[in-house]
């Protein structure tokens, strides 16, 4: 069952360089562009970044059973506010 699509806005370019970045760096996961869908283990996600709007959008498609949905929604909220509070090119 897919969870809830997750809209962060004020989301700069530069910012989601620093994001895909971080991905690759902790997970091993190339994204590429500014939408697709991304399979890691038992993980399916969409994702959407508007750079004119400055919108980054992800869901999360498939998950195991046993991880809460809230643990999913909820790390990736942290990982994007962090990005918030570090300056970007320490992040990148």
């Amino acid at each position: 069952m897919a969870l809830q699509n997750q809209t962060f806005t004020a989301f700069t370019p530069a910012m989601y360089g620093a994001f895909i970045n971080k991905i690759k760096l902790t997970t091993g996961v190339v994204i590429d562009g500014n939408s697709g869908t991304v399979e890691h283990g038992s993980f399916t996600f969409t994702y959407l970044y508007d750079a004119a709007n400055e919108t980054l959008q992800i869901q999360c498609l498939k998950k195991p059973l046993f991880i809460p949905a809230s643990t999913i929604t909820n790390g990736i909220a942290e990982e994007v506010e962090e990005l918030r509070m570090v300056p970007v090119s320490t992040v990148a």
